[in-house]
C-alpha cells in the first residue's frame, strides 16, 4: 500500500508492529489527531485546569496580602514608604502586559502560565525575605513581571473556552481567584491569630505553585478555537484589525476602576481597619477575607445577572454600591459597620472585572490583543493606586485618601453603555 495512501492512517494507529516507517506514520498520525481530542474533550478538562490556574492566583496574592500589616511591621516603613514598595506590583505587571499576546501567540498559554505560576509564585514567596521597602519593591517588579502574565495568559485562555462552549464561563474562572483569595487571606487571617510569621508566605506559595501547575498542564491548546477570535472568511490564527480601537481603551478605563477598588481594598483594608478603627490584627485579616468572599459570591451569581440585566446595568450598580461601601468603611467609625462596608465593596466590584474580559474578547476583529490592551490599561491601577493612596494617606489619613477611589467608581458607573453586548451590536 502507497505510504501516501490515506487507509494507512489508521492502520498506523492500531498497530505498532509495523517497521520504522509505520511506527513514524503512527506517530504523525497521533500528532495529527491530538488537536482534535482536546476540542472534543474539553469540558471537564479544560474548565477544570483554568478554574484551579485562577484559584492558584488568587490564594497566593491573598495568603501574602493578609500580611501587610505584618510586612510593614517587619520592615519598620511608614504608609507612604509601604506604598511606593508596593508600586513594584503594578510597574512589574505593566511591563510584562503588552506582550503577553505575542507571547501567547508564539508558546500557548499553557507554557506561558506554567512559567508564570512557578516565577510568581516564587516572589510572593520571597516578601517574608526582604530586609528592606527597596528591596520588597524590587521584589514585587519581578513578581509583578509573572503575575502580569499569568493573568493576561489565562484569561486569554479563558475566553478561549468561554467561546467553544457558547455560555457565560468568565464570571465562574473568577469567582474562581476571588475564592482562591478567600481561602489564601483566610488561612493568612488564621496564621496570624495564632502568631505564626512571616514564614507563611514561602510555605503557601509552594501549595499554590503545585496547584497552578496541575491545572495549567490541562489548558487548552491556543489553535482551538483560535479561529472565533475573526469571523472573516480569512480568518485565521491572528485577528484582522490593526491597532487599538476607541472601544478597547473605554473598556479599559472601567477595568482600571474595577482594578483600582478591588487592588485598594486587598492592599489597605486591613491596614485601614488596624491603623484607624484601632481593630487587632486578625480582625483586618478577616474583613479582607470577607471582601473576597462576597467578592466570590458576586461572580457566582454575575453570569445570570448580566444575562438578565445586560452588562451595563450591572456595572452601573456594581460601581455604586462599591462606591457606598467604601463610604461606610472610611466614614462610619465601627468596626462592625467596616465589616458590612467590606462586604458592599466586593459585592459591588465582584462581577465588573469579569465583565469586561468577555467584553473585551467581543471586541470586532480584535480577539487575544484587546484582552491584552484591556487588561494593561487595567493594571494601571496597580502602578498608580498603591503608591497615590499611600502618599494621600500621610496627607490627609488613609480612610480620605480612598475617596480617590469612589471617584474613579462614579467614572465607571458613568462609561457602562460601552460593557453592552458586542456580538449583538456588530
Amino acid at each position: 500500500m502507497p505510504a501516501d495512501d490515506p487507509r494507512t492512517v489508521p492502520a498506523a494507529a492500531g498497530s505498532r508492529t509495523s517497521g520504522p516507517d509505520r511506527s513514524a506514520e503512527d506517530r504523525r498520525s497521533m500528532q495529527d489527531r491530538e488537536p482534535p481530542r482536546d476540542a472534543g474533550q474539553p469540558a471537564r478538562g479544560s474548565v477544570l485546569g483554568v478554574m484551579v490556574v485562577f484559584a492558584a492566583a488568587g490564594f497566593v496574592m491573598g495568603q501574602a496580602l493578609a500580611r501587610v500589616p505584618a510586612v510593614r511591621d517587619a520592615l519598620g516603613v511608614d504608609k507612604a514608604q509601604l506604598g511606593l514598595a508596593l508600586m513594584g506590583m503594578g510597574l512589574g505587571s505593566l511591563l510584562a502586559m503588552p506582550f503577553t499576546g505575542r507571547l501567547v501567540d508564539r508558546f500557548g498559554s499553557r507554557r506561558v502560565v506554567l512559567l508564570a505560576v512557578v516565577v510568581g509564585c516564587a516572589g510572593w514567596g520571597a516578601v517574608a525575605l526582604a530586609p528592606s521597602a527597596a528591596v520588597l519593591m524590587g521584589t514585587l517588579v519581578v513578581t509583578g513581571v509573572a503575575v502580569g502574565i499569568w493573568d493576561v495568559a489565562m484569561n486569554i485562555q479563558a475566553t478561549h473556552v468561554e467561546q467553544q462552549r457558547g455560555r457565560s464561563w468568565m464570571p465562574y474562572f473568577h469567582a474562581g481567584f476571588s475564592g482562591g483569595a478567600v481561602l489564601g487571606s483566610g488561612t493568612g487571617a488564621l496564621l496570624a491569630w495564632l502568631g505564626v510569621g512571616l514564614v507563611q508566605l514561602p510555605v503557601l506559595a509552594v501549595v499554590a505553585a503545585v496547584a497552578g501547575v496541575l491545572g495549567a498542564v490541562r489548558f487548552v491548546r491556543e489553535s482551538v478555537g483560535q479561529e472565533q477570535d475573526d469571523p472573516s472568511p480569512a480568518g485565521g490564527e491572528r485577528p484582522v484589525r490593526r491597532g487599538v480601537t476607541r472601544l478597547e481603551i473605554l473598556i479599559g478605563l472601567v477595568c482600571l476602576a474595577a482594578a483600582l477598588a478591588e487592588g485598594s481594598a486587598n492592599d489597605w483594608l486591613a491596614l485601614l481597619l488596624v491603623d484607624v478603627q484601632g481593630a487587632p490584627e486578625a480582625f483586618g485579616a478577616l474583613a479582607l477575607t470577607a471582601f473576597n468572599l462576597t467578592m466570590t459570591i458576586g461572580r457566582l451569581v454575575g453570569g445570570p445577572t448580566i444575562d438578565r440585566f445586560g452588562r451595563a446595568v450591572v456595572v452601573r450598580a456594581g460601581g455604586v454600591l462599591a462606591a457606598t461601601g467604601i463610604l461606610v468603611v472610611t466614614l462610619v467609625p465601627s468596626t462592625s459597620l467596616a465589616l458590612v462596608g467590606g462586604l458592599l465593596w466586593g459585592l459591588g466590584v465582584s462581577t465588573i472585572f469579569p465583565a469586561a474580559m468577555s467584553a473585551a474578547g467581543e471586541v470586532p476583529g480584535r480577539g487575544n490583543r484587546a484582552i491584552t490592551v484591556v487588561s494593561t490599561i487595567a493594571y494601571g491601577a496597580f502602578l498608580f493606586g498603591a503608591p497615590t493612596i499611600g502618599l494621600l494617606a500621610e496627607l490627609v489619613g488613609l480612610d480620605r485618601a480612598l475617596f480617590l477611589v469612589v471617584g474613579f467608581l462614579l467614572v465607571m458607573a458613568v462609561l457602562a453603555p460601552v460593557m453592552r453586548d458586542q456580538r449583538v451590536r456588530s
